[in-house]
């Protein structure tokens, strides 16, 4: 199964390669060979609407435009921001040096040759790729669909926010430990205004004006996790959780996923992201609220920050199906016409919790 994430959404609609078999022998074709057979395509705006109904001000719009993998202007095999180093990334085609490379395996084409491959890192990545797919000419409101009252005002930012991706030179299966992190920053459209309230259970829309027309659609956000502090002593503002026990939580009836995030804390400036995933439920009380919960043993001992985040329905289904994003039981976005269009408007209340693990 394959998963957005709520913090990194980036999975693009692409066209996929085509491999031809015949005569029982496999032929790998350049994707570039079939250009001529979508010629016809249009480009397609992808956008992710999603309210936090917690702290509105946290709310973001993510508008793209879908892109061809038979588009070389943008996967060009060159490193077009200059940050590839000959020390560390000119590894050739396979992304790994061959000395930690499977069994010892020789050298593949283009490592050690002194200059930026197809791929190799800092190669057509992710900070090269995205900044061209923004579409930063809407206009975007949010509004409270019972009162027809305006509740936030939205404006492109260029570096709305980041997420961090891992990637490595060494063949970690085979002893390589070179795990390398990297930040990158995309753009969106955040609030500028938020005017009134945002409450659970009501229904909110955004309206999302494009040169060609609007496009609208409509979250309900759900209420945030509720932590059960009570089996655990609490200091200040941080539970003090034994690694013997669980940590645990509720959620609401038609909470039946979230998206849990744990953060070690080892100072002010400090934080590192330890996991970041989706969780089910793993029941349900007498009242039909969902339960959730880690298991401390996992962890090593110290200050955490848990963020355990309830998606509205729409934004939950989105997360975690398979299905296409253009299915409309999937995604509820549409244009003036009715016409399903790529992603979804949905919302997130996130919920965050100290937890301190004695030694």
């Amino acid at each position: 199964m394959s998963h957005r994430s709520m913090h990194d959404p980036y999975t693009y609609p692409i066209l996929v390669a085509v491999i031809l078999l015949s005569a029982g022998c496999q032929k790998d074709i350049s994707i570039t060979a079939f250009a001529d057979d979508y010629s016809a395509y249009k480009a397609e705006l992808r956008i992710e609407a999603i309210l936090n109904a917690v702290e509105p001000m946290q709310s973001i719009v993510r508008v793209d435009r879908t892109i061809l993998v038979t588009d070389t202007s943008l996967f060009n095999g060159r490193d077009d921001d200059g940050d590839w180093d000959p020390l560390t990334d000119d590894t050739g085609e396979d992304g790994v040096f061959a000395s930690e490379g499977t069994f010892g395996s020789e050298k593949d084409d283009g490592e050690g040759n002194g200059v930026p491959d197809p791929g190799e890192p800092h190669v057509d990545e992710y900070d090269e790729i995205i900044s061209q797919l923004h579409d930063s000419t809407l206009t975007i409101q949010m509004y409270d669909v019972a009162t027809g009252e305006l509740r936030i005002d939205f404006a492109y930012e260029a570096q709305a926010d980041s997420f961090e991706y891992f990637y490595a030179t060494s063949n970690i299966a085979f002893g390589g430990d070179d795990l390398i992190t990297e930040l990158v920053y995309y753009g969106g459209y955040r609030p500028t205004a938020v005017y009134g309230t945002i409450e659970y259970y009501q229904k909110y829309e955004f309206r999302m004006a494009t040169t060609e027309g609007l496009i609208t659609g409509v979250t309900t956000p759900l209420p945030p996790a509720a932590y059960q502090v009570a089996e655990h002593a609490m200091v200040v503002d941080t539970l003090i959780v034994d690694r013997a026990s669980r940590f645990q939580w509720l959620t609401d009836p038609d909470a039946t996923v979230t998206w849990v995030t744990v953060q070690r804390i080892f100072g002010p400036d400090s934080v590192v992201t330890v996991t970041s995933h989706p969780a089910g439920a793993l029941g349900q009380t007498d009242d039909g609220d969902w339960i959730g919960n880690e298991i401390i043993g996992i962890f090593f001992p110290g200050l955490y920050r848990w963020t355990v985040a309830v998606p509205s329905r729409a934004y939950g289904a989105y997360i975690y199906s398979e299905l296409p994003m253009r299915d409309e039981q999937l995604s509820n976005l549409r244009d003036e016409n009715d016409r399903v269009v790529l992603g979804v408007a949905g919302s997130t209340s996130p919920a965050v919790q100290y937890v301190r693990i004695p030694e």
